[in-house]
């Protein structure tokens, strides 16, 4: 079972927008609740406020009581079904007087004194030691008032929220940025670049996490270091003393008569040619590994190319066995003339090391920009192609490779922005291994 990535964004997201939706449900509840109570209480003090003083005008006058031009400001503010009713009863509980709209329907049964709501209406019941008087307003006022209040309530959230929402986002998406930033800056480092971490906006808690990648950074860097000095140092060391050997190995090798001697003195001599090789690609390595690729100055690297094939060419005069197309524009280039005699030295060895047919070598460095290097020999698969460019990995067990070359040329192509492209068989032949070679002209801009 594969486990989900928690994502920074989405967590500090929920974390400030999931408390803040809630906060505001418990908020327009509370509202909702103390503004019913306070409006109602209100309300109903009114409504009692109301029906005393018309009893109070009943009880002065009965037959002359002129209610309906007192209650005449209802009439012209309000709707009908939005007007005060009201009932004058004795104590026997006959009507003795009442409101035009007050219908049958909206009468009480039982009249006790106090508030009651019933038929969609407030009743508000006053008695005197004479008359009983009962007003009556509908609840479609007040329920609407609270509603408008209580939508304004929501609204004002929902504006509030969409504010709090937007700040929270912009929040969240600058301390995910940070964090991707400072990933990004992370993930440039390399063998080549250890140096300490960009800590321009990184947060306060993340220093000890900071801290920690840099002193272990430094500590790669230093054992790195020494590996790469050691290497370095000793392929310089043995240098001298194998070329000594070497030249003493061929001047006795000169000096014998013996046939067995000299055949002992001539493996002596192929032994230390080939430690020599060794020695050759394991200095080359050292200065892949340094960071060797890119050149800080564009330049033309025809001259490079050229001197290249002509030591080529040195090496396999025979134009049977070797076939070089040389370049014939310039090619402006940031890849450092060192590197590159380095990849097309490797790329040239395995050609001759490893070509085993009738056809010749060709190397056609006449497109700008593109080298293609192809030799004769029996088709590889796709595992021995996948496998060559690793470090160490020979073709065949018992050649005299080292494994080194084509490592060697991935590692400063990689530093470079260079790319190399092996196949086999060749384009449009059923045999043979080509290396492609491309050099961008614009690389390093």
């Amino acid at each position: 079972m594969t486990h989900k990535p928690t994502s920074l964004f989405r967590t500090l997201l929920k974390s400030l927008v999931l408390p803040g939706v809630i906060a505001m449900g418990i908020g327009v509840v509370i509202v909702h609740n103390l503004v019913e109570e306070e409006y109602d209480e209100l309300q109903d003090i009114n409504l009692i406020g109301k029906a005393q003083l018309l009893l109070e005008i009943f009880e002065r006058s009965p037959a002359n009581a002129d209610l309906d031009t007192l209650m005449a400001f209802e009439t012209q503010l309000l709707n009908a079904e939005e007007q005060t009713q009201y009932w004058f009863m004795d104590l026997a509980g006959q009507t003795l007087a009442k409101s035009d709209g007050a219908t049958p329907a909206l009468q009480l049964g039982n009249v006790t004194e106090g508030l009651i709501t019933a038929n969609s209406h407030r009743y508000a019941v006053v008695s005197s030691d004479t008359f009983t008087v009962i007003v009556a307003t509908p609840m479609a006022e007040r329920n609407e008032a609270i509603r408008d209040v209580i939508i304004g309530t929501i609204v004002g959230f929902l504006v509030l929220g969409m504010f709090f929402a937007v700040a929270a986002y912009r929040a969240a998406r600058k301390s995910a940025g940070v964090i991707a930033r400072l990933s990004a800056n992370i993930a440039q480092k390399d063998e080549h670049n250890l140096t300490p971490i960009d800590r321009q906006n990184a947060f306060t808690e993340i220093e000890p996490a900071i801290d920690t990648l840099d002193t272990l950074m430094m500590r790669l860097d230093a054992a790195l270091s020494a590996e790469r000095a050691f290497a370095t140092n000793a392929a310089h060391e043995l240098r001298t003393p194998v070329a000594i050997s070497l030249a003493h190995v061929q001047r006795l090798k000169a000096r014998l008569h013996d046939q067995a001697l000299t055949g002992s003195a001539v493996e002596i001599e192929l032994g230390l040619k080939r430690l020599i090789r060794l020695i050759e690609r394991l200095l080359q390595m050292s200065r892949a590994q340094s960071g060797l690729g890119i050149n800080t100055v564009r330049a033309d690297i025809t001259p490079v190319i050229r001197l290249m094939l002509k030591e080529l060419r040195a090496r396999e005069p025979d134009n049977s066995k070797l076939e070089i197309i040389a370049p014939t524009a310039p090619w402006q280039s940031r890849v450092d003339p060192d590197a590159m005699g380095i990849i097309l030295s490797n790329l040239f060895d395995n050609a001759l090391k490893y070509g085993s047919g009738t056809l010749p070598v060709v190397v056609d460095a006449g497109t700008p920009g593109q080298i293609i290097i192809s030799n004769d020999c029996e088709p590889l698969t796709a595992s021995d192609l996948a496998a060559i460019s690793e470090r160490y990995i020979r073709k065949t067990p018992g050649s005299e490779g080292f494994g080194l070359g084509l490592s060697i040329v991935q590692e400063l192509c990689n530093q470079s922005g260079c790319r190399v492209d092996i196949s086999s068989p060749c384009d449009g032949a059923a045999r043979g291994f080509m290396a492609k070679l491309t050099v961008p002209e614009d690389i390093g801009a």
